[in-house]
């Protein structure tokens, strides 16, 4: 059976790359159980842009754990707190009703941040085109 929960986020939100960024705070109800870790920030985006305010930037594409972009570091812990997944293979039933999960990017002098959670990653790109 799907319950819901209540989390509290502590999100790193910084404008570019040159900017300063620090963690935001934010409230979030009503998240399934059964909703994935990138589905509950899309629920947050919506919250967001329902209240006037400015989305949080993030990566996903594949959504599906093999392209790697939405790599984020969830509570001190690349992809979250279980190992062997993506970010994106995360679910909401790994936390607890009224956790607080702190979301940052990657923190690497070769991936710097372009904006929130999004980060570059060419560096990373280019090995991956040369066959490494």
């Amino acid at each position: 059976m799907e319950t819901t929960i209540s989390v509290n986020l502590k999100i790193w939100r910084q404008r570019g790359p040159k900017e300063k960024g620090q963690f935001v705070n934010y409230h979030l109800d009503n998240v399934s159980t059964g909703s994935s870790f990138l589905e509950m920030l899309d629920m947050l985006n919506q919250k967001l842009v329902e209240q006037n305010e400015e989305p949080v930037v993030f990566d996903s594409d594949c959504r599906e754990g093999i392209c790697g972009m939405c790599s984020l570091y969830i509570n001190g812990h690349p992809h979250g707190p279980v190992q062997g997944i993506t970010t994106c293979q995360l679910h909401m039933r790994k936390f607890n009703d009224g956790d607080t999960i702190t979301i940052e990017p990657w923190r690497s002098a070769a991936f710097p941040v372009i904006r929130d959670l999004m980060v570059d990653r060419n560096a990373f790109d280019k090995i991956q085109q040369a066959g490494g």
